[in-house]
């Protein structure tokens, strides 16, 4: 291997017409990645790191995202897309690997003749990469808490809990509507508290890429003892609201809730 570069993928002096492209397939959290763009490296190159005489194999190294997965395949192209000066200057190979940091690092070794040891012999290449990829699951969990003097919990579940995306109304009207992407899964009551109730939850789906709001309804048959003349009703009591599901933002911890009692309006 000859000499390694890096290319920041954010630096419009190494790189240029970057652009990314992602799809869900149709196999569970299996997402088909493409990216393309232009590696400058001989204008990011003018101070001679890839010199070494006349011809060299100089190794181009860029990262082109951040994941948290399992890379199932991939296929990856490179072609001189400017070269200033000479004819011999060519691409021998081009890899795709995901690392154990979540770098998809794109790897292409070139074969750059240079008189002198000039590398701006070489003035950028374009690449192309279609990369299939299971993200780790989104995953959205929390607790939802009441008073012990409140209501007694039945046989679960206790609650319904969904994570809903909002759409706006249409022009004219007034209220918009909501649509499920995931639901909600309870956890084992935890009753070791003197005050309260805890059930713990978790929802997994296909959230990645949404915004999206945690609802929770209890439902009324999984309690006793709850007091007449009004309804139960939860509350977020900690945690983001809307939640962001991203590649860098997967799992979204303790976006808790509280049960309390409503009377009826009198």
């Amino acid at each position: 291997m000859g000499q390694v570069g890096w290319l920041n993928i954010n630096n419009p002096n190494q790189m240029g017409s970057v652009q990314k492209f992602s799809v869900l397939t149709g196999e569970p959290n299996t997402w088909l990645f493409i990216y393309s763009g232009l590696a400058l490296i001989g204008q990011w190159d003018r101070g001679g790191l890839f010199s070494g005489g006349e011809s060299s194999n100089p190794v181009v190294k860029i990262v082109l995202d951040n994941i948290s997965g399992q890379l199932l395949g991939s296929a990856a192209t490179a072609s001189l897309a400017n070269v200033i000066g000479g004819d011999q200057s060519s691409i021998q190979s081009v890899s795709l690997a995901l690392e154990d940091n979540g770098n998809l690092v794109l790897t292409t070794t070139l074969y750059v003749y240079a008189a002198g040891g000039d590398f701006e012999d070489l003035g950028s290449y374009s690449y192309y990469v279609g990369a299939k990829i299971l993200l780790e699951a989104a995953t959205i969990s929390g607790t939802i808490r009441w008073k012990k003097s409140l209501a007694t919990p039945l046989a679960s579940p206790h609650f319904t809990i969904t994570a809903d995306t909002e759409i706006p109304p249409p022009p004219g009207q007034l209220l918009g509507t909501s649509v499920v992407q995931a639901t909600g899964l309870e956890g084992a009551l935890n009753s070791s508290d003197d005050v309260y109730y805890y059930v713990p939850y978790s929802i997994t789906g296909g959230l990645l890429g949404k915004t999206v709001t945690v609802f929770v309804e209890p439902i009324a048959k999984a309690f006793s003892g709850v007091p007449g003349d009004g309804n139960l009703m939860v509350t977020q009591i900690s945690g983001p609201n809307p939640v962001r599901l991203t590649t860098s933002n997967l799992k979204v911890t303790n976006v808790d809730f509280e049960m309390d009692w409503q009377s009826a309006p009198k």
